[in-house]
């Protein structure tokens, strides 16, 4: 009998900055990195045989909870990939809501009927995800593997596995981040023992019961979305409900950085949680621009940005008498990758005796 443990990537970009992210290439938060070493303790003293993930960063990170515990090779599998959503890629949640929002109601409620011009549709997504699982069962007969992918392509792959139709799909709940699925095969028999566990993981660690579209009608989200500004390249103005509430803007620097060079929410609508959203559009600005860092200046005499900073991930790099440079890495360097969770390891053993 083989034993498989189906791991959802951990938190990523789009599900922190609320981006709708199918293929597109997005990387693990600084939470994310903490679910990771949480998953990498619940695994410790499990015997692994082999480890697989999609060819995406987000669940190739996830990974390291077993390859880099366990001294693994990591095989990768664009199969496992999760569905693909053609011209929505990137896209805010709160843009589809309001510029494509039968689709996005189809999307939460009727996934089998969804389609978009050059997305997949499930029955595509279902077909190559049960491939690759059999043909990893077959190649690891009687042993023990882990497969990390994603949200919507494990919720439909798991679902099939217990005989739901593609319409049956929208009566199953969603996995947290990390959240575990356990199966056992024997030959073309492939039983679900439980499904999407994340009890690893404490409440700080958690990521859905953050997002406000598990608390809406159709999984519709408000927030904000964003326009470019035709005045100014690299500027785009925050709008919510119809009206400008702000406005984030970029540069391309030299190295690789992107300097965001205004950064603004107005005052009726801060401490919603929506000044993330900026970041998250501001790297989606940077990337294409063949940049791995946003830097921004920040007055030293400014406790409430400097705190803010750190909470959306930006470090210190450097400082003036007056001010301090911050900088927020989001490329998929490896090595940077293994020294994040090596990190969020050692926390995770210091915390929990080891």
């Amino acid at each position: 009998m083989t034993t498989v443990y189906l791991i959802r990537h951990a938190e990523a970009e789009g599900n922190l900055y609320r981006r709708c992210h199918g293929h597109y290439d997005s990387t693990v938060t600084a939470r994310g990195y903490r679910q990771i070493a949480a998953l990498a303790g619940r695994f410790a003293h499990e015997h692994f045989d082999a480890v697989y993930s999609s060819d995406r960063t987000r669940t190739q990170t996830t990974a390291l909870a077993i390859t880099r515990v366990h001294d693994l090779p990591l095989r990768t599998d664009p199969r496992l990939r999760e569905i693909g959503v053609g011209p929505w890629e990137d896209r805010t949640w709160t843009w589809l809501g309001k510029f494509d929002r039968e689709r996005l109601v189809q999307f939460n409620t009727r996934i089998a009927q969804w389609h978009v011009d050059s997305g997949e549709d499930m029955a595509v997504v279902r077909e190559r995800t049960l491939a690759a699982l059999r043909d990893i069962i077959a190649a690891h007969p009687d042993q023990t593997v882990a497969v990390v992918s994603h949200g919507m392509a494990l919720r439909t792959l798991t679902g099939t596995l217990q005989g739901l139709s593609l319409e049956d799909l929208d009566r199953t709940g969603h996995a947290e981040n990390t959240a575990v699925t356990k199966l056992e095969a024997d030959g073309d028999d492939i039983r679900v023992v439980y499904r999407d566990d994340a009890t690893h993981l404490s409440e700080e660690l958690t990521t859905l019961h953050r997002q406000l579209w598990t608390k809406t009608k159709n999984g519709l989200e408000p927030g904000i979305w964003f326009e470019p500004d035709g005045s100014a390249e690299g500027r785009f103005r925050a709008v919510r409900e119809d009206e400008y509430v702000g406005a984030v803007a970029v540069k391309r620097g030299e190295s690789g950085v992107a300097e965001i060079e205004e950064f603004r929410l107005d005052e009726a609508i801060r401490g919603r949680g929506l000044g993330i959203r900026l970041i998250g559009q501001a790297i989606s600005c940077a990337r294409p621009l063949g940049c791995d860092t946003l830097r921004v200046e920040a007055p030293k005499n400014d406790a409430a940005a400097l705190r803010r900073a750190a909470q959306y991930g930006f470090s210190a790099a450097g400082e003036t008498p007056q001010s301090v440079t911050l900088d927020l890495y989001f490329g998929n360097d490896e090595r940077y990758r293994r020294a994040r969770f090596d990190e969020a390891w050692a926390e995770w053993n210091e915390k929990n005796d080891g």
